[in-house]
C-alpha cells in the first residue's frame, strides 16, 4: 500500500462570517484508514474497442448477490459490465447505449432487475432494460423534448408515486420524464432555466419530502425546489468558483440538513473546495478551503472510515485523495492513493462494498487507459453488525446502490411485520411502513455508506446489505 498524507491549511473566504463548519486537526490515522494496491481491469470487451470510461457506478446487474462494475464510455457510446466474481471481476462485456457519462442503475419497470440510463447525445433518452441473467442488449428510446448536447441525467421519484423518474439537464433547463405504472415514461415536462448546466442531481435538499433538482453553472448552484405541482423556478446560490465543475450533496456537519461541497475545473491548479451549509430555507454563504498540493476534483462522499461520518473522495490524474470526516467537518490532512500508474487519469469514482467485508471500496473510471481501478478498503474501520447468519438473498432490493429510495420485494409466502434500516454503527435510521409484499424505503438525507435492512417475519430476522450513494 502506497499513500501520502499532506497537511492542508484552510483558505480564507470573503464570506467566512457564515461559516459553521469546524474543521478538526486529527488525520485519518485515528481510524487506521488505508486502501490496498489498485487492481486494474480493462473496459474493452474486444481489442481496440476504445471503450474509454468517464463514468462509473456499481450494482448487482445479474442478480447473483455480487456487485458488478458498470461504466459509460464517451468515445464509443457503450455501457461496459464487469461482473463480480469470488476473486475480482470477469472480463468486460459491452453493449451499445447512445450514452457517454453519468451511468445510473435503477429498476424502471419494477421487474426486480436493474436497468441502465446515462447522459446521451440526441433527441431521445436511451434506457437499457436489464435481462434475466444480466446484460443490456436492447435499447428503448423516449423523446427528450429536443436535442441538448451533453445532456446530464439523474434518477429519482419526483412525484412520490413509488416509481423512479428520469431527470435531464441540458444547459437550458430541466426536463422530467415521469415513470408510468404501465411501463415506460410519460411525455417530457420542461422547466426552462438559464441557471442550469449540462449536469445535475436530484436530492431533497430542504427536507420537505419532495426531490429537488440541483445544478452548478458559472460560479452558482441552482436549485429548482420540488413541489406537488412539479419544479419551482430556480433559486441560485454563489459557490465561489469561476466555472462549472463537480459538486456533491450530503450532511457534512451532522446537523441533519443537506449541504453542498463544490470544486471547479480550475481546482487542479488552485487547489480549493467550497462548502455551502444547509439552513432553513436554503443555504448559507459559501466558505472555501484549500486542498494544498493535491489540487483535485471532488468525486464522491461516503463513509470509507466506518466511523459514521462522511468522507470526501477526490481525484487528480493518477491519484485518489481521501479527506476524512470529523465532527462538524473534514480533516485538514488528505491521504492519497495511486490508481495503478501507466498514465491513468481518474474521471469518476464509485463507492461500494465490493468484497462483502462491510467496508466501502473505491472504483475509478480511467479515461485515457480504457480501464477501471479497484482499491479495496484495508482500514481498521468498524464493519457492519453481523448480518451474515440471517442474510436473505431472496429479498429483492432495487436499486441497490440506492440514491433517494429503494423498493423491497419479499419472496412469495413471506410476510414481514417490521422493517428497519440501520447504519454501520447499528443505529436505526429508518422504520418504513410495511404494507404488503412490496414497500419503499426512503434514503434521501442519509449519508452515503453501507447500511443493513432488517426484516422481522414471525420468529425469523432477515437481513440485506444496502449501499446508499
Amino acid at each position: 500500500m502506497q499513500h501520502v498524507s499532506t497537511s492542508i491549511p484552510f483558505l480564507k473566504s470573503a464570506r467566512r462570517g457564515a461559516l459553521l463548519l469546524a474543521l478538526g486537526v486529527a488525520g485519518p490515522a485515528a481510524w487506521g484508514q488505508s486502501f490496498g494496491p489498485a487492481s486494474v481491469y480493462s473496459t474493452e470487451s474486444t481489442p481496440g474497442e476504445r471503450s474509454a470510461p468517464v463514468g462509473v457506478t456499481v450494482g448487482d446487474v445479474n442478480g447473483d448477490g455480487r456487485p458488478d462494475i458498470v461504466t459509460a464510455s464517451y468515445s464509443s457510446a457503450r455501457v461496459t459490465l464487469l461482473y463480480g466474481q469470488a476473486n475480482g471481476f470477469a472480463p468486460a462485456a459491452s453493449y451499445a447505449s447512445d450514452g457517454f457519462y453519468t451511468p445510473i442503475l435503477s429498476d424502471f419497470n419494477g421487474d426486480g432487475r436493474l436497468d441502465f440510463v446515462s447522459s446521451f447525445f440526441g433527441a431521445a433518452v436511451p434506457v437499457l432494460y436489464g435481462q434475466a441473467g444480466g446484460g443490456f442488449p436492447v435499447i428503448s428510446r423516449y423523446p427528450a423534448g429536443g436535442v441538448g448536447a451533453g445532456l446530464g441525467v439523474a434518477v429519482g421519484d419526483m412525484n412520490r408515486d413509488g416509481r423512479p423518474d428520469i431527470v435531464m439537464f441540458d444547459g437550458l433547463g430541466v426536463k422530467v420524464l415521469l415513470g408510468l405504472a404501465t411501463g415506460g415514461f410519460a411525455p417530457v415536462v420542461i422547466y426552462n432555466s438559464s441557471a442550469v448546466s449540462q449536469a445535475g442531481v436530484v436530492r431533497d435538499v430542504n427536507g420537505d419530502g419532495w426531490l429537488d433538482a440541483v445544478s452548478a453553472k458559472s460560479g452558482q448552484i441552482a436549485v429548482l425546489y420540488g413541489q406537488a405541482s412539479g419544479l419551482a423556478p430556480a433559486v441560485t446560490y454563489s459557490n465561489g468558483t469561476g466555472t462549472s465543475g463537480t459538486f456533491i450533496i450530503g450532511d457534512v456537519n451532522g446537523d441533519g440538513r443537506q449541504d453542498i461541497v463544490t470544486t471547479d475545473f480550475s481546482s487542479t491548479t488552485t487547489g480549493a473546495y467550497t462548502v455551502l451549509l444547509g439552513q432553513p430555507g436554503g443555504f448559507a454563504s459559501f466558505s472555501a478551503y484549500s486542498l494544498g498540493t493535491f489540487s483535485g476534483l471532488i468525486r464522491a462522499l461516503g463513509d470509507v472510515t466506518g466511523d459514521g461520518l462522511p468522507d470526501l473522495i477526490l481525484t487528480n490524474g493518477p491519484l485518489v485523495g481521501v479527506l476524512t470526516g470529523q465532527v462538524g467537518g473534514f480533516s485538514t490532512t488528505i491521504s492519497t492513493y495511486p490508481i495503478g500508474g501507466g498514465g491513468r487519469n481518474a474521471q469518476d469514482v464509485a463507492l461500494s462494498d465490493l468484497n462483502g467485508d462491510g467496508r466501502l471500496d473505491i472504483v475509478t473510471a480511467n479515461w485515457l487507459s480504457y480501464d477501471v481501478s479497484v482499491l479495496l478498503n484495508t482500514g481498521t474501520c468498524m464493519p457492519l453488525a453481523a448480518t451474515r447468519a440471517t442474510a436473505a438473498p431472496d429479498v429483492a432490493l432495487a436499486p441497490n446502490p440506492a440514491h433517494d429510495a429503494f423498493s423491497v420485494t419479499l419472496p412469495a409466502g413471506t410476510a414481514a411485520t417490521r422493517a428497519e434500516l440501520l447504519n454501520a454503527l447499528g443505529q436505526v435510521v429508518r422504520r418504513p411502513a410495511v404494507d404488503g409484499p412490496r414497500f419503499t424505503v426512503e434514503t434521501a438525507g442519509l449519508a452515503p455508506g453501507v447500511y443493513s435492512l432488517r426484516l422481522r417475519t414471525g420468529e425469523a430476522v432477515l437481513a440485506r446489505r444496502v449501499i446508499v450513494e
